[in-house]
């Protein structure tokens, strides 16, 4: 958090020292844009994503569309630590998540701040693994429970929004928004496996919601 409140700090002290230079961008149909979402890809708002990466492409001067993915897989260990008259398998944690969105943007003005409306869709889903730190008493076996999608889940999310981009030069700026939508969250089946017994699968419940998500999400658009 603090390396990307750091970035946000640069960039707009860069777009200060701009402010009173003459920034009109030209956009028009046929624009473009590349996006760097910090925080979370905005149109995936039920989901406490860490980044994403996407792309933006103008219809015409006051629309365009936008898509943005998101990929992120993180894994940690635990050491069993054994004594020397033990045998020991060390654990570890999974977690990966794979997301995609898309919206349309109106723009309500073509000067250096611009206002838009529109909506979008998004979904993601994340799965997870887990492997117990066991330890036995030599020459073992030590056996070890794996427990599948603990933290599984499968996101849909449809809203509108509302936000604004702001330029710092004609061609970079960022953009911030709210959005009103609905968002439906199925939790995936716990899956625990324990040699030499077979899986045991509990199934999980669902949850949606409805409301105005605020998100503390810095866009970045970079157009060519």
């Amino acid at each position: 958090m603090k390396k990307v409140l750091v970035v946000v700090f640069a960039i707009l002290l860069v777009g200060s020292m701009s402010y009173g230079q003459e920034v009109m961008p030209n956009l028009s149909g046929g624009s473009k844009a590349l996006l760097f979402s910090f925080g979370g890809l905005s149109n995936l708002s039920a989901n406490n994503f860490s980044g994403g990466f996407g792309a933006k492409y103008y219809l015409a001067s006051s629309m365009a569309i936008r898509g943005g993915i998101q990929f992120s897989s993180a894994t940690t260990s635990t050491p069993a630590n054994p004594s020397p008259t033990q045998v020991g398998l060390d654990g570890s944690t999974s977690l990966t998540t794979i997301g995609v969105g898309g919206a349309i943007e109106l723009h309500m003005g073509s000067g250096r701040v611009s206002p838009y409306i529109g909506g979008g869709v998004g979904f993601s889903t994340r799965s997870s693994e887990n492997k117990n730190a066991v330890v036995a008493a030599a020459p073992g076996p030590a056996v070890q429970t794996t427990t599948k999608n603990q933290f599984g889940n499968t996101t849909f999310t449809v809203y509108g929004m509302a936000g604004f981009e702001f330029f710092l030069w004609k061609e970079v700026s960022l953009s911030g928004e709210y959005q009103l939508g609905f968002s439906s969250t199925s939790n995936k089946d716990i899956e625990t496996t324990t040699p030499p017994n077979p899986t045991v699968t509990v199934k999980q419940g669902s949850s949606s919601n409805f409301g105005v998500n605020a998100q503390g999400v810095l866009t970045l658009a970079v157009y060519f």
